[in-house]
């Protein structure tokens, strides 16, 4: 019987006496960024209000507004708020481009470290508010350091983490990320109170007004502890070690021993672990070299299929309609009998957390990923089709104002508990060593644009396909990409990363069922 402390045959389960609580710990440490990933997302639902209009405006070209329900005003239409939450998109995806080279050549530890930087600098320069332009460049910057959060973080967790928790660790990006959101709704909300307003405060002001009472987020302060929180990630992450699989592919044995004691225990056995691994890299030469010797990294089997099912994933999550669905979050909760719009996107975060938390956490590395984001994406069809028939009982004097507000719940639970966290899972294990770092970057900057297209799109499709047709759009992909994933996605739960890569490298059909 094989010492619980060595590394069993490729394929094997690792030994549950692993300690891994220096895993768990970095984990927690470096997906502090996933956090702030959220709490960049969510940061203009209770700012911007106040950035348009109050005490302490930043943009002046507000051209219709709606009274709040205490008698004060918010502002409508702003083409500079509309760009300011938008522009964040370019920086991200700018981000995810450039995060493949910077974690190759620098490594996994320093790439989440740097990621901290323009997100530090960026909550700086917004707090300081300096100017329209100058907001413009800082929310641009903490948009690089998200797009270089999801290579930089997701790469270092999938390395470092033991087989039997790599799935639990990997989904702890996305969970952070949902409660980073919720954190900034909840946040917003504390630091925001009745201000007196006059017109002489602001640039525009609706017709005849001279004075009331509005609103406001202390916006300022708010990103004042998103700097605070980044600034967290990187002084905890300079105690961290590098990744043991970056060490070893460069030569840079003793560290990789030590770091692997680090993350598995003190008496792991990584010598063990690290001749298993030098002698996978050897035969991986010797196979390769025999098949076809010219051939680069990235023209071999072992790395084109793994890439194009990370593409085709990537696809299916961006044009799956989560953001149509945010998008109608607060419309569907009004005509429900829920006018808040802080109540809506509160019950929104709250059931990502949890179904995040306690089934894809709880359940991934036991249920398995192939199945938990087939079942997601069945769920997602359902809740779209849903969507797709109370629109249309909407338009015929049916409403079934329930039937709307079920299907957003069954779809947020759905997204959660597969959709959101296990695409990018599958991407730090299927996609190999050597091409991990610049295929996360290329996989991350495509779901990016993907974003920027279904965003551009979204307005269109919904005046030329309505609300009923731009649903069934959306369940016809969540449809295609449950058959895609049941049928050409491997399961990966419990093997090394060494032995999903010879997966493809020696299995020639692509259908796993």
């Amino acid at each position: 019987m094989a010492d619980a402390s060595e590394p069993l045959l490729p394929g094997e389960k690792k030994a549950k006496s692993i300690n891994a609580t220096g895993a768990i710990f970095a984990a927690s440490i470096a997906t502090i960024g996933s956090f702030m990933f959220g709490f960049n997302i969510g940061f203009t639902s209770p700012s911007l209000p106040s950035l348009e209009w109050g005490t302490d405006p930043v943009f002046g070209d507000c051209s219709e507004w709606i009274q709040d329900s205490n008698g004060g005003y918010s502002c409508k239409e702003s083409a500079q708020g509309a760009f300011f939450s938008a522009i964040i998109n370019f920086g991200a995806m700018a981000g995810a481009f450039a995060g493949g080279p910077i974690v190759d050549s620098i490594g996994r530890k320093y790439s989440v470290i740097l990621s901290a930087v323009p997100l530090i600098l960026g909550w700086l320069w917004i707090a300081i508010g300096a100017g329209y332009f100058g907001m413009l460049a800082a929310r641009v910057a903490t948009g690089f350091g998200m797009g270089l959060v999801t290579i930089s973080v997701n790469v270092y967790v999938t390395e470092i983490s033991p087989s039997h928790l790599r799935g639990a660790l990997s989904s702890m990006f996305q969970l952070n990320l949902t409660i980073g959101i919720l954190a900034v709704y909840l946040i917003g909300e504390y630091l925001t109170t009745s201000q007196f307003v006059t017109a002489t405060m602001n640039p525009t002001n609706p017709p005849a007004f001279k004075y009331g009472q509005h609103l406001e987020c202390n916006w300022r302060l708010l990103s004042y502890v998103g700097a605070g929180i980044s600034t967290l990630m990187f002084v905890g992450m300079l105690f961290m070690p590098e990744s043991p699989r970056y060490l070893l592919l460069n030569n840079r044995q003793e560290e990789a021993i030590k770091a692997l004691n680090f993350f598995k225990g003190a008496t792991y056995n990584a010598y063990a672990e690290v001749e298993s691994f030098r002698k996978q890299e050897e035969d991986e030469y010797v196979e390769e070299a025999g098949e076809e010797s010219c051939a680069s990294t990235w023209l071999t089997r072992g790395s084109l299929i793994p890439m194009g099912i990370m593409l085709v994933l990537h696809t299916v999550q961006q044009f799956s309609g989560i953001n149509a669905v945010i998008f109608f979050c607060q419309t569907i909760f009004a005509d429900a009998g829920v006018s808040n719009p802080v109540v809506a996107s509160v019950t929104v975060a709250i059931v990502q957390v949890v179904f995040t938390g306690l089934l894809t956490m709880g359940l991934l590395d036991l249920a398995g990923r192939r199945v938990m984001l087939t079942l997601s994406l069945i769920g997602m069809t359902i809740s779209c089709i849903g969507m797709s028939t109370a629109f249309h009982l909407k338009e015929v004097d049916n409403a079934q104002d329930w039937l709307a507000f079920a299907s957003l719940l069954g779809y947020i639970a759905s997204f959660s508990i597969g959709t959101g966290a296990i695409v990018w899972v599958i991407m730090g294990e299927i996609l190999p060593l050597k091409i991990r770092g610049l295929g996360s970057s290329i996989a991350s900057g495509f779901n990016w644009t993907c974003s920027f297209v279904v965003t551009f799109m979204f307005s269109i499709m919904l005046t030329k396909l309505k609300g009923v047709g731009t649903f069934l759009f959306y369940a016809a992909v969540c449809a295609f990409g449950a058959v895609f994933t049941y049928v050409v996605v491997p399961e990966t739960k419990g093997l090394e990363l060494e032995a999903i890569e010879k997966l493809f490298l020696t299995r020639m059909e692509l259908i796993w069922i």
